[in-house]
């Protein structure tokens, strides 16, 4: 099989199943920019990898949130828009909170992020977060300083938020805490303490956090029974969206949308607005031509490096054998 990439982007071929067992031939394609301070984006020299696996913040993925999410599946609806960045304090100023924005299209999502803070005991019970010091260097948006946490002290009795087990505040005997470091991300709507209290970060979620894990479908018995080792009737496409739902646009979004990230870099906002870009993709199969539709379903921005990677993909349906697919081309389709 000839694989024929004429884009700039970087392009990998994989073969993945869908719930019922078909097998995919899926050629998954990303063009990463380069974004000045100014704004302005060039293609990156070095164009980044197709992430094949889910990378780590730690080195432990049981009790850290996930870094660069893996491209391993054959679609998802819509867009997610992942964000790895760290937010940066004014330099003109002391503060003890900011607030960092991103937006893109129609995902807007602020995170209030606070200095260091420690548990203490709250008004009516449970915990509270103390008074936060001043913000002196910049501080990770990574699900570890949000609310959230696991306590698997009793085996027989576990606890943890199902929205984010790698944060802080979820323990059996809260009083424990007290003196600890306490969440410094916040949902400014749903703040520490209040009815509600939600997780508040920008990366990606693992497939048994909420809420992906509720789109994997029912593992039971009668899945035992009838489907095992294929999928559940019931697993959803969804669950390859590995953002929360605010930052996932349903409606693909087209790649020339503005970027706008508040409170992340020195000079105080990381923007660019990035070309239209609309890859084609068309494979020959025993002599038959065939288009494949495609749509933009990831953007990382990485502020940190001052990178956006954009991801494409095609699912084309395996023949019978592998050798009867010719070839797969992959062009740059020009858009008025």
């Amino acid at each position: 099989m000839n694989v024929s990439n004429t884009t700039d982007g970087k392009c990998e071929t994989v073969i993945v199943a869908d719930k019922e067992g078909r097998q995919f031939v899926v050629p998954i394609l990303k063009y990463t920019f380069e974004i000045a301070v100014d704004g302005s984006a060039k293609l990156a020299e070095k164009q980044s990898d197709i992430d094949l696996v889910d990378t780590y913040y730690g080195d432990d993925p049981a009790t850290s949130s996930i870094r660069r999410p893996s491209q391993l599946f054959d679609q998802k609806p819509g867009t997610d828009v992942v964000l790895i960045a760290e937010a940066h304090p004014p330099a003109a100023r002391e503060v003890k909170q900011m607030d960092v924005m991103l937006h893109m299209g129609p995902i807007r999502k602020i995170v209030r992020v606070h200095g260091l803070r420690v548990w203490q005991p709250g008004a009516f019970g449970g915990l509270t977060a103390g008074p936060a010091m001043p913000i002196h260097k910049p501080i990770a948006l990574t699900y570890e300083l949000a609310w959230g946490g696991q306590d698997l002290s009793h085996p027989e009795k576990p606890m943890g938020e199902p929205r984010n087990y790698a944060g802080r505040g979820v323990c059996h005997d809260p009083k424990s805490l007290i003196g600890k470091p306490a969440a410094q991300l916040e949902d400014p709507e749903h703040p520490i303490g209040s009815h509600g209290v939600k997780p508040a970060a920008f990366g990606a979620i693992h497939r048994h956090w909420q809420p992906r894990v509720s789109y994997a479908g029912m593992y039971d018995q009668a899945w035992q029974d009838a489907r095992m080792p294929l999928l559940p009737v019931d697993f959803d496409n969804r669950f390859h969206v590995c953002v929360p739902q605010d930052q996932w646009s349903p409606t693909p979004l087209r790649s020339d949308e503005r970027i706008e990230v508040l409170g992340v870099t020195p000079e105080g906002v990381f923007f660019c607005q990035l070309p239209r870009i609309a890859p084609g993709f068309s494979s020959v199969t025993l002599g038959k031509r065939a288009d494949h539709r495609t749509h933009l379903d990831t953007v990382l921005i990485n502020a940190v490096e001052r990178k956006v990677e954009l991801t494409w993909r095609a699912a084309i349906p395996m023949p019978r054998k592998l050798e009867m697919l010719e070839s797969i081309r992959i062009v740059e389709k020009h858009v008025a």
